[in-house]
């Protein structure tokens, strides 16, 4: 819609015809076949091709976390439907994890202060 206007068109706007749009399309694919086989993590996949694709680092790592949501979401649900899932003992990796992260995030609040960042 923004193309047919020609405003609203950011400079790192991707583009999504012809050339662009079957790169992206296969690359999303393998990249999803890849991680789910071989468990790697789906930023270390899709975050290269969106800056390739010229998309900030910012918005391509957001992207990244945005579509892993759903693959981890479906992975989970399988598991939890095969009976493969202990839920108390994914309750209390979550807890720990929950903990880790605000006691991370306030120590990197605390360094960022000191180097006036």
């Amino acid at each position: 819609m923004k193309i047919e206007y020609g405003s609203g068109l950011g400079s790192s706007d991707i583009k999504l015809t012809g050339n662009t749009m079957v790169k992206l399309l296969g690359f999303s694919f393998i990249g999803g076949w890849v991680s789910g086989a071989l468990g790697l993590g789906g930023g270390s996949i899709f975050n290269p091709l969106f800056l390739s694709m010229g998309v900030p680092p910012k918005v391509a790592s957001a992207s990244g976390m945005y579509m892993i949501i759903f693959s981890t979401g479906a992975s989970t649900m399988i598991y939890i439907i095969n009976g493969m899932l202990d839920i108390s003992y994914g309750m209390w990796v979550g807890g720990f994890c929950f903990i880790g992260t605000f006691l991370g995030m306030h120590l990197l609040n605390v360094v960022m202060k000191k180097l006036n960042r």
